[in-house]
């Protein structure tokens, strides 16, 4: 066998690997679309098939706009994530700036119980943020459900954070301070264009959780009006019946915003698993 026909087959081998390791990752996905497109009989007759001959493209529009009305809860968690984000990196980045550039007793400790808050279930936690957000009449409103997903996303974000900003050397910063900046403008023009793979990390982390989160909304939101995607998905599951066709359907559309984000920021994400991840 010939050096080159070797090289072409052990390229051939690991391209095939790595095409049958990604369908593996996306059969869930690929699953789910094909039993989108199919009628209430369709998704429940055995065995299923793939390709659709009929494709029912009509579920889409129903779930979107019809007795389900999902652009509500859909735009609602739009809201809610991007309030989650934006409030949690306001909040985390400075945080983290202070402990990783300034000396003072107990910074370990304060890392350490900043971690520890993450060990908690949010069911052990939701009882006593539910007397809070109830004491400050916040029940029933987006703002309730943003201000608790940040007790959540807070503390990580803060670490992912610190490993990057205690890896930018001093140097720089003291560079802009010599050339007539102050420690804010230092920080806008020196240390957040080099922590920006961390800063991406922590929107991504945060819009997840948010994205996904089922038990706030489900204790605090008695308004169908105010519903996110979470809780809109438990719509189609009846008593003795679900709506898998209908449900396959609002969950490709769940799914879009995220895939929107990542193919956005997937750059800074593997910079920031790579560098902050390791090296944090």
């Amino acid at each position: 066998m010939s050096g080159q026909k070797s090289k072409w087959l052990k390229r051939g081998a690991v391209h095939g690997a790595l095409i049958t390791f990604f369908l593996i990752l996306m059969a869930p996905v690929i699953v789910a679309f094909s039993t989108s497109l199919e009628t209430f009989q369709g998704a429940m007759s055995w065995p299923p098939s793939l390709i659709k001959e009929n494709p029912q493209w009509i579920n889409y529009a129903e779930v979107w706009s019809g007795r389900y009305n999902f652009s509500g809860p859909f735009f609602n968690s739009l809201i809610i994530g991007a309030s989650t984000v934006v409030l949690t990196i306001l909040l985390a980045f400075p945080a983290a700036y202070a402990i990783a550039k300034f000396t003072f007793i107990g910074r370990g400790w304060l890392l350490f119980i900043v971690l520890m808050t993450q060990m908690f279930s949010p069911v052990v936690l939701i009882v006593g943020l539910y007397q809070q957000i109830q004491a400050y009449q916040l029940l029933n409103t987006l703002t309730g459900i943003v201000i608790t997903n940040c007790a959540f996303t807070i503390p990580l974000s803060v670490w992912l954070l610190h490993g990057f900003l205690k890896n930018i050397p001093e140097e720089l910063e003291e560079a802009a301070f010599v050339d007539g900046c102050s420690r804010v403008k230092g920080i806008i023009r020196i240390v957040i264009p080099l922590s920006a793979p961390g800063i991406a990390m922590a929107a991504i982390y945060s819009y997840i959780w948010s994205w996904n989160d089922l038990l706030i909304p489900l204790i605090y939101i008695t308004d169908s009006s105010l519903r996110p995607v979470s809780l809109a998905l438990t719509d189609f599951a009846g008593q003795n019946t679900i709506y898998w066709h209908e449900m396959m359907a609002a969950s490709i559309i769940a799914t879009v915003p995220i895939a929107i984000m990542f193919a956005f920021v997937q750059k800074y994400f593997v910079q920031g698993f790579t560098a902050g991840a390791i090296k944090g």
